[in-house]
């Protein structure tokens, strides 16, 4: 008897094993798997870029605005390092400043992120571009404490942290990656995100959100290509952001992370949307979602060559979050049916019954470029796509209609 248990268990086992496909479930994804079931975090998306909507012009006094936190209905922001030790609530609408609070028991060493929970915000003073401090320092004050006066004062408890694989504290700018100026507040923790100046990746860290003394926790890193200047995660907890640029180029970016369980940002779908040259926007440093997709995004200051102003901008994310996506045991609506496939000169493809309108049809390659648009028009059935100027491989068929956006692999033979 014991034996047939046994054999059962394994026979369930290997069901499960099977039952469970890993791959890319997002449809928008280059690399799109209907039969994926699990997300392995390889979802790959074609380039993507946007543009920002001005909202308004901040403050000379907040010139060098690090940070954004939207959080009880509220706006705020604080300046680096070197400024006084002030926060600042903003009126979002126009840019104006409301209320500033002085915390009285410590001073602004780095101060770079905001983050917040129901009861408290926190000040990231952990910013070190040399990468010698030894008192980096989480900020936590008390909502309560802050009361309507237009000039408050209130005092801060500290969250000491250390990183635990940082053995050098040498002074070396820019030459290291032990710099951080991003954290939100998740699941009763603080996660931190580093600004690697030296690979252009990012270290996440998480640090306990209660006073003392605390040796980090290194839970993962990515790849961003860049400098991470600020992160947040929106009020569902279902997806966050990383913002940052390239100090090369002025390039500047938003990491999207979605589709994670818990508080595994990075085992999800990581996609980068191109944002403006920071000849355009300035040097983008902070960055809250006010709502699941809304953001709010803010520069400061740059008085070099050219003069760009602090200013507050809003992006939609939801092109990028909200569009339908295929999840486990759940099949997407088909909108056209694709044949043959393997193709070979060409191929066709057909609007599903009962799917009107125009379908939009673009033929990508594996990295994510148009070779091809066109569309079936809404007098047509099907649309023949001539395969013949381009070599034999794999290829990607995007299929965009009233139903939802979908992706085709195409092998041309």
């Amino acid at each position: 008897m014991i034996q047939k248990f046994t054999l059962l268990l394994v026979v369930l086992a290997s069901f499960q094993a099977r039952a469970q496909t890993a791959g890319c479930p997002d449809t928008r994804a280059t690399n799109y798997n209907p039969a994926a079931t699990v997300n392995d975090g390889s979802c790959q998306y074609a380039t993507t870029a946007t543009t920002l909507t001005t909202r308004a012009t901040l403050p000379a006094d907040i010139a060098e605005t690090s940070a954004l936190q939207y959080t009880s209905q509220q706006l705020w922001t604080l300046n680096d390092s070197g400024n006084s030790p002030l926060l600042y609530k903003l009126d979002p609408a126009t840019g104006s400043i409301t209320q500033r609070v002085r915390i009285g028991n410590f001073p602004n060493v780095d101060w770079e992120d905001l983050a917040a929970d129901a009861q408290y915000l926190y000040i990231g003073d952990f910013g070190n571009n040399n990468g010698d401090r030894t008192d980096l320092r989480i900020l936590r004050v008390r909502k309560a404490d802050i009361n309507s006066a237009a000039l408050d004062t209130v005092d801060a408890q500290a969250i000491q942290f250390s990183y635990p694989d940082q053995t050098t504290f040498t002074p070396g700018t820019n030459n290291h990656n032990f710099d951080c100026e991003a954290l939100f507040y998740a699941n009763d923790s603080l996660h931190l995100f580093t600004k690697n100046w030296l690979d252009r990746q990012t270290k996440y860290y998480t640090v306990p959100a209660t006073p003392g003394t605390h040796v980090a926790r290194l839970k993962a890193s990515f790849n961003v290509n860049g400098l991470i200047t600020a992160a947040s995660v929106n009020p569902t907890g279902t997806e966050a952001c990383l913002l940052g640029y390239n100090n090369t180029n002025g390039s500047t970016f938003l990491w999207l992370l979605s589709d994670f369980t818990g508080t595994k940002f990075f085992a999800g779908n990581k996609r980068r949307i191109e944002l403006p040259n920071a000849i355009q926007i300035g040097q983008a440093e902070g960055v809250t979602f006010m709502d699941r997709y809304r953001l709010y995004l803010s520069n400061e200051r740059i008085t070099n060559l050219i003069t760009i102003p602090q200013r507050l901008y809003e992006l939609n994310t939801s092109p990028w979050l909200a569009a339908p996506m295929a999840t486990a045991g759940a099949a997407p609506l088909e909108s056209a049916q694709v044949f043959p496939n393997p193709a070979r000169q060409s191929v066709t493809v057909q609007r599903a019954a009962g799917v009107t309108g125009t379908v939009e049809l673009s033929l990508q390659n594996m990295q994510g470029q148009t070779l091809l648009s066109t569309a079936i028009q809404p007098a047509q059935m099907a649309q023949t796509i001539n395969l013949v100027p381009y070599a034999a491989g794999t290829y990607v068929l995007r299929i965009k209609s009233s139903t939802g956006t979908f992706s085709r692999k195409i092998v041309n033979q």
